[in-house]
Parts: structure tokens; sequence; C-alpha cells
């Protein structure tokens, strides 16, 4: 314990003595203190911003439940499903929405001058995270004349169900075509072990 005493009494002494080494520990001493001020300061900061988003948060909740239109807001919902609804194709099983898609391909290429066409069926499978829809593709190759390419492609594109081009290569020089098409189902299932 006389260590420490001593080695106090000396720093004591040191300090009384030397007017420059005084300066040097208030200066430290107040580095120290604007430094845990200003680390304070932030967390009174985020504390400040934490609290704002949650009133924020509060007003808006107490916003939405004084609101009065809740039977139009879900008539007007059940309306625009019913809509994106019909957009969708349906079907019971894989074969089937395989079927329904390639008779919806050959409508679209019929007429347009497609020659040496053929339309194979190709993947079918659950969408993940959406447990009753079914993703069948098909693909599409042939020659054709210059235009169609164009053709094909608006009438997929206005199809009245949803009809997606996954790829599309066009030879110019030969002009053909190869193009992977797809349609979601609902209420088809994929049938196990078949991923065509």
């Amino acid at each position: 314990m006389s260590v420490l005493s001593d080695t106090l009494d000396r720093a004591r002494g040191e300090l009384a003595a030397k007017a420059r080494l005084r300066a040097g520990v208030w200066a430290i001493l107040a580095i120290v203190l604007l430094y845990w001020l200003l680390v304070q300061s932030d967390r009174l900061a985020a504390a400040g911003a934490d609290h704002a988003a949650a009133v924020e948060d509060l007003a808006r909740a107490q916003a939405v439940l004084g609101r009065q239109d809740w039977p139009e807001r879900l008539a007007a919902a059940q309306q625009t499903h019913a809509a994106l609804s019909e957009r969708f194709w349906r079907a019971d099983t894989q074969g089937l929405a395989q079927a329904q898609l390639q008779a919806a391909v050959t409508g679209i290429v019929d007429g347009l001058g497609f020659r040496n066409r053929v339309i194979q069926p190709g993947l079918s499978q659950p969408v993940p995270g959406a447990p009753d829809l079914l993703r069948v593709q098909l693909r599409l190759s042939g020659s054709y004349r210059a235009g169609a390419e164009r053709k094909v492609l608006h009438a997929i594109a206005t199809h009245p169900r949803k009809l997606a081009v996954d790829s599309l290569n066009l030879d110019r020089r030969q002009a053909r075509m190869v193009m992977l098409v797809s349609a979601y189902f609902v209420g088809a299932k994929a049938e196990a072990g078949t991923d065509s």
C-alpha cells in the first residue's frame, strides 16, 4: 500500500511543480469528457429518431382505424381479384394445362406463315411460395416470313390470358425462330416425378 501512496505523492508533487504537465492532464480530461458527450449525444439522437418513428406509426395506425370506407375498399379489392383471376389459366391436371397452352400457342401462330413448325411441351413445375400455382412451358420453333416474329410477340403480349416469353432466339439469315413460352395455371397440381 505504501508503494501506491508514494506514487500518488510523487504524481501530486510533479503536477504541483510543472504547469505544462497540469495543462496536458486537463487537456486529456477535456478530450475524454468531449468524447463522452458526443457518444451520449448520438445515443439521444438515435432514441429520439426511434421515438419519432414510433409516433408516426401510431398516427398511421390511428388514421387507418378511423377510416369508414372499409366495405367499399373490400368490394374494390374483390373486383380487382376477380379481374386478375380471369387472366390466369385454370386446369385440374398438369396434362390438361400443357394441352391448353399448346392449343393457345397453336392458335396464335396459325395463319402467320410459319413453316416446319414444332411445338414441344416443356418444363412443368410448381411456383415456389404459391402452392396452388403451376408454371407450364412449351418450346415453339419454326421458319417464318419477315414480320411474323413481331406478330407472334404482339399476339402473346395481348393474349387475354397471361403468357410470358422466357426466351427468344432469332436467326434472321435462315428466318428461323425458337421461343420458350410460359403460362401460370391455378388449380393444376404437378404430377410426381414429371418435369417434362
